[in-house]
């Protein structure tokens, strides 16, 4: 089988590759430059270019994790799809959970209808739906929250902040559910090689409090203690797509704690 890998050097990307691989795929991945000799180059700049990618590299799988300006996003997304509705093709497409951000009442499963108010969020639903129209039972979205891993910009960040005695932009009554690269890898694997389709939230199957989460965080890093900048709100709010899809085994599912050993398992940056 042959997969190819749009956005193969960001953090989801690369841990989707490495795990195709280890499982004797013919992985091939795109980089916005051509400074990876082992992958492609493919820049949004010009989204057309992805038809002779795709015309060089004939996948039967392409998963998308490409980011980039929403416009050129939905034409390459466009193009993509009607390659591999002609050649009869399956589309992984990782979206996010901002596609809830409008509806911040409650956490949100598979079933539920997006609602958002961000203009990210609502790319993504229209990204969501174009594919959907054109590719039916031949695409898996995946939507996962806030993504972290061991070498995620998010821990580097954190880390310098905290060492340069920088206060953390939290919020008060918020709380949220994580995901992490290797995760959404192992997800992507399982449901390939059981021929799954449709929609799965990818994460932790629990949530937390977003403060109590950095403040965990930071201690199992052996940073100093955070100071943050709270913005307050007096209702709970829920940032988190929490997963519903029974197909998906125990084996494969993690909790908050699990992100939290897994982060804090090595060295801090």
């Amino acid at each position: 089988m042959r997969i190819l890998v749009l956005g193969a050097s960001g953090l989801a990307g690369s841990a989707i590759m490495r795990a195709l691989q280890v499982e004797g795929h013919s992985v091939s991945g795109t980089c916005r430059t051509a400074s990876d000799p082992a992958l492609f180059p493919f820049d949004l700049e010009a989204p057309q270019a992805i038809v002779p990618l795709l015309e060089r590299v004939r996948p039967d799988v392409v998963v998308s994790c490409l980011r980039g300006e929403f416009t050129r996003q939905l034409e390459a997304h466009r193009l993509l799809a009607q390659f591999l509705r002609q050649h009869h093709g399956t589309l992984f497409y990782l979206s996010t959970a901002n596609v809830f951000d409008g509806d911040l009442s409650r956490p949100h499963y598979e079933g539920d209808p997006p609602c958002s108010d961000s203009a990210y969020g609502q790319f993504k639903i229209a990204c969501e739906a174009l594919l959907q129209a054109r590719l039916g039972q031949s695409l898996v979205i995946l939507r996962p929250p806030e993504i972290w891993g061991l070498d995620c910009p998010r821990l580097h960040s954190l880390t310098q902040r905290l060492r340069a005695g920088s206060s953390l932009q939290t919020y008060e009554n918020l709380s949220v559910n994580y995901a992490v690269d290797t995760q959404i890898a192992q997800w992507i694997v399982f449901i390939l090689e059981h021929g799954l389709r449709g929609i799965f939230h990818v994460g932790t199957r629990d949530i937390s409090d977003y403060t109590v989460f950095l403040e965990r965080l930071a201690e199992g890093l052996s940073l100093p203690k955070p100071r943050f900048d709270v913005e307050r709100n007096d209702i709970p709010r829920y940032q988190a797509v929490l997963p519903g899809r029974q197909e998906i085994p125990v084996r494969l599912q993690i909790s908050v704690d699990d992100v939290l050993r897994r982060l804090t398992s090595a060295p801090a940056l």
